[in-house]
């Protein structure tokens, strides 16, 4: 990987919430170059979101070793950046009595009409739709259009497909491919949801408890069912977080207290 080759570099990342709490990432590493389409798997509260969120220079770091584009993404943020989560979606702004058309407008799609209308139709979203009308997916479709309108570089996605159909979605995936085979555009996308996703990556990777313990894998037609590798991950990382979980007197589940019914 050289410079002009470089989308994301991160090498070695560890991050807690404060001094002195255990890291929620510890040692991540990810390297991806121009035009890579990377998914991001991992459990529940494995990280992703967090990596995601420190890669939109979103969360400081104590160490300045993730780069975008050759910049760091705190200190020296790069354009051409998009990042698309779900927390967008309970911002009150969004669900306000506002119409979709001027909702665009107001953060310039009057400017990129011919891309923000090319995604209209990929996202079948009408200009005449109410904010504080239309369903979450109707809503999620929105921020879509409104994230991808600009020609962006490098795209960070958190689960923002969740609340599509599968049309939607697939034409939604089919138009991520193309950004990224004829423009170079570089995508990391964290998913449960893999159906479909099978042809999408060129890129896996996969985050176990906070950290990256494999080699990414470089994905292609030659390579197991996404599912069924996605599911053998998870199974690991459930059996290896209840290892650490017990080791520290913690079970997850029912606990029968003392004098319940349940203790007699």
């Amino acid at each position: 990987m050289t410079a002009e080759t470089a989308a994301i570099d991160c090498q070695d990342l560890t991050f807690a919430w404060k001094d002195g709490d255990e890291p929620v990432l510890e040692d991540i590493n990810l390297q991806l170059v121009k035009g890579d389409r990377c998914l991001l798997l991992g459990a529940n509260g494995a990280g992703k979101s967090t990596l995601l969120r420190i890669l939109a220079g979103k969360r400081l770091t104590k160490t300045r070793n993730c780069k975008i584009l050759g910049q760091d993404v705190f200190m020296n943020p790069p354009g051409g950046v998009v990042y698309l989560g779900t927390e967008w979606s309970s911002n009150p702004v969004v669900r306000s009595d506002i119409v979709v058309s001027h909702f665009l407008d107001s953060v310039g799609g009057y400017r990129h009409r011919e891309r923000r209308d090319r995604l209209l139709e990929i996202l079948d979203v009408d200009l005449d739709w109410h904010m504080h009308q239309i369903s979450d997916g109707e809503r999620r479709r929105v921020q879509l259009c409104m994230g991808l309108m600009t020609e962006w570089d490098v795209l960070l996605l958190d689960e923002v497909t969740v609340d599509l159909d599968v049309l939607v979605r697939a034409d939604l995936i089919d138009f991520l491919v193309s950004e990224s085979e004829t423009r170079g555009a570089t995508i990391l996308y964290a998913t449960h949801i893999f159906d479909g996703l099978s042809e999408f990556p060129t890129k896996v990777c996969h985050i176990q408890l906070g950290t990256t313990p494999k080699p990414m894998l470089t994905w292609g037609p030659d390579h197991p069912d996404l599912f069924t590798t996605a599911l053998g991950w998870l199974r690991e990382d459930r059996d290896l977080r209840r290892v650490k979980e017990a080791a520290r007197g913690r079970v997850r589940g029912p606990k029968a207290e003392v004098g319940s019914f349940l203790s007699r």
